[in-house]
C-alpha cells in the first residue's frame, strides 16, 4: 500500500480476489479480513536497499548495464558468446540465492521488445521467470497476442487512438506506416515501432542528462486542519528537497508548494491549491527554502480546509554555473560550509539529524503518514535485524 491507503503491487492471489491495482484499502477490508489478505505498508528504506543489492548483483554479471527504476535494469548482452536460456537462468537462482527476490527476466534485440519478453516471463507459468524472444517466429505470436497498450511506451491515451484506426494488438502496431504511427504518437511512437521490428533506437542508458524536477509529497497520516502544523510538514519537505538538490549539484530557480484534499472522501469539499515561488539567486540552501514557505503559507491555505496531501515541487534545475542572474544578485554558492555539515551529520546519524529550527523535534509528527503495517527494516535498522537462536 502506497501513502494513501491505496494498492500499489499484489500478488497473482490478490489479483485472483478481484483486488484493483490502486484500489484504497477501506473499500476492501472485509475481503481482506474474509480471506486473510496479507497487507504491507509501504516501506522506502527497504525497498531501495534491496534494489541496491539487486542491481549491484547483476551489474558484476554484465559487461555493460543502466538501472531504469527501483525495479528494472536493462543489460547489454551483445558480443556475449552464451546460452542466453541458461546463463539467464543462472542468474535468476543465483539473485534468488544471495538476496531472496524472485525476479523475472526478458531477453531480446531491442529494449522494447526486452521489455514484452520480461512482461511474458512474469504472466506465464511454463517460462518460469525467464523468456527469450530471438526467433522471428515466437516474436510474431508474442505481438499478436498482446494488446497494443501493454507495449511499453503506448500507454493508456496512445491506445485509445490506435483503436479508433484499427490498431489493438501489438502485431498491428509494429506493421503499420512510420508516417502514421509518427502522427499519431510523436517521435517516441515512432521509435517504438520501429524496436518492435527489431530496429534499435533506444540506447542502453537512455536516461535525460540531468534532472528537470525533485519533488518530495507525503500523504499524511490524518487530515491537517492546522497552518502551523502545514507548515512544520511543508518546512520538512524543503529540507529533504534541498538535501536532493546537494547530492545532484543542482540548484533550483523556482519552486512550488501545494496541497490537496482527500480524495476518497467524495462528500467534502474537494480542492488543490498551490502557489509558485521564485529564487533569486538561485538555490539549494534548506534555510533560504524554509523562510519562502513560511513567508508565503498563507497563499495556499484557508481555515476551512482539511488537507491530506502536500508538497514541494522544486523546477528549473541547473548548475550553480548556469544559474540565471540579474545586476542585483551575485553567483549562487554550490560550496555552502553550513549546508555541507548538515548533510554530513545526516549521512552519519540519519535523516532529519538536523533540522531548521521551526521544525518539531518530536520523533513521530503528528501529520507524520500512518505505516501500521509496514515490514521490519531488516537490512537498514540494527534493531530490525531478524534474530535466530
Amino acid at each position: 500500500m502506497n501513502n494513501d491507503g491505496c494498492t500499489i503491487a499484489r500478488s497473482p492471489e490478490a489479483k485472483a480476489l478481484g483486488i484493483k491495482m490502486g484500489q484504497p484499502l477501506f473499500q476492501i477490508r472485509d475481503l481482506v479480513r474474509r480471506h486473510n489478505v496479507i497487507v504491507k505498508s509501504s516501506n522506502y528504506a527497504l525497498y531501495g536497499d534491496i534494489s541496491r543489492r539487486v542491481m549491484t548483483l547483476i551489474a558484476n554479471e554484465v559487461p555493460d548495464s543502466a538501472i531504469y527504476s527501483i525495479d528494472e535494469i536493462f543489460i547489454d548482452l551483445d558480443n556475449t558468446p552464451i546460452d542466453h536460456d541458461l546463463w539467464a537462468r543462472d542468474l535468476k537462482a543465483k539473485i534468488l540465492r544471495e538476496t531472496g527476490i524472485p525476479v523475472g527476466i526478458g531477453i531480446s534485440t531491442t529494449k522494447t521488445l526486452a521489455k514484452l519478453a520480461n512482461r511474458l516471463a512474469k504472466k506465464s507459468p511454463k517460462a518460469k521467470g525467464v523468456v527469450v524472444l530471438d526467433d522471428q517466429k515466437w516474436i510474431d505470436l508474442a505481438l499478436e497476442r498482446t494488446e497494443a497498450g501493454d507495449i511499453w511506451g503506448v500507454g493508456r491515451k496512445f491506445a485509445l487512438k490506435l483503436a479508433s484506426i484499427g490498431v489493438t494488438t501489438a502485431r498491428q502496431l509494429r506493421d503499420m506506416p512510420d508516417t502514421t504511427a509518427r502522427k499519431m504518437m510523436t517521435v517516441g511512437g515512432l521509435k517504438t515501432v520501429r524496436e518492435l521490428r527489431g530496429i534499435r533506437c533506444i540506447n542502453l542508458d537512455d536516461s535525460p542528462p540531468q534532472r528537470e524536477t525533485v519533488c518530495v509529497s507525503r500523504s499524511f497520516g490524518k487530515e491537517i486542519d492546522d497552518r502551523e502544523m502545514l507548515k512544520e510538514a511543508l518546512i520538512t519537505f524543503a529540507g529533504r528537497a534541498c538535501s536532493k538538490l546537494r547530492r545532484l549539484n543542482l540548484v533550483a530557480c523556482r519552486c512550488q508548494l501545494f496541497i490537496l484534499s482527500n480524495r476518497f472522501k467524495m462528500d467534502r469539499q474537494q480542492f488543490s491549491r498551490g502557489c509558485e515561488l521564485t529564487m533569486t539567486p538561485a538555490t539549494n540552501d534548506t534555510r533560504i527554502a524554509s523562510n519562502l514557505v513560511g513567508q508565503n503559507i498563507n497563499r495556499i491555505w484557508r481555515n476551512d480546509l482539511a488537507v491530506k496531501k502536500a508538497g514541494i515541487l522544486m523546477l528549473d534545475l541547473c548548475r550553480p554555473e548556469d544559474a540565471p542572474r540579474d545586476l542585483f544578485t551575485g553567483h549562487c554558492q554550490l560550496d555552502n560550509p553550513l549546508m555541507k555539515a548538515i548533510d554530513q551529520l545526516e549521512g552519519r546519524f540519519g535523516k532529519d539529524a538536523v533540522t531548521v529550527g521551526r521544525v518539531s523535534r518530536s520523533k513521530v509528527p503528528d501529520w507524520f503518514m500512518t505505516s501500521t503495517n509496514r515490514s521490519p527494516c531488516y537490512t537498514t535498522r540494527w534493531q530490525d535485524i531478524p534474530i535466530v537462536w
